[in-house]
């Protein structure tokens, strides 16, 4: 038994503990991978279109650092 206390393990959980923190975690919700890869899908297509409607512009500085960073970021993606 000493093995066990001294691991912090107790004969009797606390139930305020254990009640308080049950809820906080179902509360918060991960997104799961596949809604990331979209949310980034959807990133570089603005980046893309952001890219072009410089390009238009004639603001090719600013058309080529969305480009490179749309490209980064697909690169993530796969």
């Amino acid at each position: 038994m000493k093995s066990n206390a001294s691991a912090g393990f107790k004969s009797k959980p606390p139930t305020d503990g254990i009640l308080a923190t049950a809820p906080a975690k179902e509360e918060k919700k991960e997104k799961s991978e596949e809604e990331n890869f979209k949310e980034m899908e959807e990133e570089v297509h603005r980046l893309l279109e952001g890219s072009a409607i410089a390009k238009v512009k004639k603001n090719f500085n600013e058309a080529l650092i969305k480009a490179k960073e749309a490209a980064s970021k697909e690169k993530k993606i796969r």
